[in-house]
């Protein structure tokens, strides 16, 4: 326990060594600023910095003295307050759709700059990390922490204007909405004579256009009019394009608004469909504006009725405005982590590389299996250790992979899977080293399954299975014993079948003191070789009898005999097999006399 909370505070002193939170946080932060500014006056006079970082310490400190006392503030957006007014002029709408469209705008801009700062904020705390980590960017690493704080401090302040101007935004949209039943449009003849004129004047800028591209390509051979003066016609015409096109753009969007208001459903699909054609002609803030003006629209059609928004989804515009809405809800930031935002697209991206290594996890295990099933592996938990761990090592590699494909920063990670493992070392001690044994006796082959070991006379046996914990021994009885792997580094045992296939049988007998030694050994010597017990009778390996011990009464022998390896699988059946033999040679069964008589005649 002691162990896992010293770990614990490690690891909350690494973290929070990392970022110095007093240029950001707390009630002193401006006291802060001015030692941090007395450290500088103090280098300067010392020379102990290069002037070119002091002076952009210097001036990174007096922006965040500003940046301290500055307040959100947010852009003037004139609307009418129309849920006052009982019927609506389509022009004061018509300013409210715009007015909310540079809204729409500047909330996107907002929320891209706010993305920026996040990115910001973790590539400076990635550098902060290295730095503290090598020591070998002090010269720099003050100016970081206070590039760092500039920009966690501008975060924060943007956040909140963000949050003001979405709140207006979702106020002034209620409004609009609920206000178009009320607006009073013009007569839709004198908005398509402005769109027929408009679409009349674009014809006659892209032929003027076409013009003074041919112009521009003829000087190559005759160089009439100068080349300035051709590209200031062009970008003047461009310009005069832009504004035809706007004012076109504006007029569908006063029909859209009012065939939206009276239902029109085709003639409002339509319409939508013919701004989105003209859209992509504009180019600039413009562009932007009436683009953000169509969405509006959709929304307000999308929310106008349910026949209306299933039409609309329909539509190529319609499918357009899902994409684009899907794309923003996918790219939405959920949370943040270590300054590395999440969304629902990083999350789904991790999710499915994590997927795929599960995939290929399963096929190698199936695969370690199968290669099994074809007694290429003998030993069932070996193969199962070895499926087992390539799985969670395939995860494990997989886990890491999808982490630096979303851009997580891998430092914290290690450091805590680095403490992880260290308070596993300590807890795992004896698996560890189990595990470590396991993997020796399989380099060196001192044990293999199927040879008969023994640890001490009660364990006995042969190797049943063997994996990187223990190896189980299956005795004569059909009992298995689990041993760990360490007993056969710290202790003794006997492997009988190490080398070759057979071994030398001890079997212990006594007889009287006054027979012949000669007479014994030749007795169970013929004995054993007119036996069909098996034993081997090469020029090497001789059964022999030899003299163990003599005492008053007896003296005790031994008879040597070379066996195959299977009989020795059962010492006890073994030896009663061959002192049966003995017993045979050496007292050999009486006729019965009583059956011999009555058998006579």
């Amino acid at each position: 326990m002691k162990i896992v909370i010293f770990l614990l505070l490690l690891i909350t002193y690494t973290f929070s060594a990392t970022i110095d939170k007093a240029f950001f946080e707390g009630d002193n932060v401006l006291k802060y600023y001015e030692s941090i500014e007395k450290e500088l006056n103090s280098t300067i006079r010392q020379k102990l910095k290069d002037p070119k970082i002091i002076e952009l310490e210097r001036s990174t400190l007096q922006k965040l003295k500003k940046l301290q006392t500055l307040k959100p503030e947010t852009k003037s957006f004139p609307f009418s307050d129309l849920s006052k007014m009982e019927t609506i002029n389509a022009n004061v709408y018509l300013n409210t759709l715009y007015t909310l469209a540079k809204l729409s705008v500047e909330i996107k801009h907002l929320q891209t700059k706010e993305k920026e700062f996040q990115e910001k904020l973790f590539e400076l705390k990635n550098t902060i990390e290295k730095e503290v980590e090598t020591n070998g960017g002090q010269s720099t690493l003050l100016s970081d922490q206070m590039q760092y704080a500039f920009y966690k401090i501008s975060k924060e302040k943007l956040s909140k204007t963000l949050s003001l101007y979405q709140a207006l935004y979702e106020k002034e949209f209620g409004k609009f909405q609920k206000a178009l039943s009320r607006v009073h449009f013009a007569r839709k003849t004198q908005a398509k004579k402005i769109i027929d004129k408009t679409n009349r004047q674009i014809q006659s800028l892209e032929k003027k256009d076409i013009l003074l591209t041919i112009d521009k390509d003829s000087e190559v051979l005759h160089p009439e009019n100068p080349p300035k003066k051709i590209e200031e016609t062009k970008k003047r015409l461009q310009e005069e394009t832009q504004a035809v096109l706007s004012k076109k753009m504006r007029t569908y969007i006063l029909l859209a608004l009012q065939y939206l208001q009276q239902n029109n459903q085709k003639e409002y699909l339509h319409t939508m469909e013919l701004l989105d054609e003209d859209i992509q002609k504009l180019s600039g803030e413009e562009k932007e504006i009436l683009q953000s003006a169509v969405e509006l629209i959709l929304q307000l059609g999308e929310q106008h009725s349910d026949t209306t928004s299933v039409a609309i989804a329909s539509t190529q515009i319609g499918l357009q405005n899902i994409i684009q809405n899907l794309d923003h809800y996918l790219n939405k930031t959920l949370f943040v982590y270590e300054e590395k935002a999440f969304s629902i697209k990083t999350i789904l991206i991790f999710a499915f590389i994590l997927a795929i290594g599960f995939i290929v996890a399963k096929i190698y295990k199936n695969f370690v299996d199968k290669f099994r099933k074809t007694n290429r592996i003998k030993s069932l938990s070996t193969a199962r250790m070895v499926a087992n761990s390539g799985y969670y090592i395939i995860i494990l590699a997989t886990f890491f992979i999808a982490l630096k494909t979303i851009g997580l920063d891998m430092h914290t990670i290690f450091i805590v899977i680095g403490a992880i493992l260290l308070w596993l070392a300590f807890g795992l001690q004896s698996f560890i080293s189990n595990y470590a044994i396991g993997t020796l006796l399989r380099i060196d082959r001192s044990i293999r399954i199927g040879d008969h070991i023994e640890l001490d006379p009660n364990t006995v046996g042969d190797v049943d299975d063997m994996d990187f914990r223990s190896i189980t021994i299956r005795s004569s009885d059909n009992t298995r014993t689990t041993i760990p792997n360490s007993r056969f580094i710290s202790g003794t045992f006997i492997n009988h079948t190490l080398e070759g296939v057979s071994r030398r049988l001890h079997v212990h007998f006594s007889a009287g003191k006054y027979i012949p030694h000669e007479e014994i050994e030749q007795k169970i010597l013929s004995a054993l070789h007119e036996s069909d017990l098996p034993h081997l009778d090469t020029e090497d390996k001789k059964a022999q009898v030899a003299i163990l011990d003599i005492n008053r009464k007896i003296v005790r022998y031994a008879l040597l005999v070379w066996v195959p390896k299977e009989l020795t699988y059962d010492m006890t059946l073994a030896q009663s097999m061959y002192l049966k033999l003995i017993h045979s040679a050496l007292y050999p069964a009486k006729p019965n006399k009583t059956s011999t008589d009555t058998n006579q005649p």
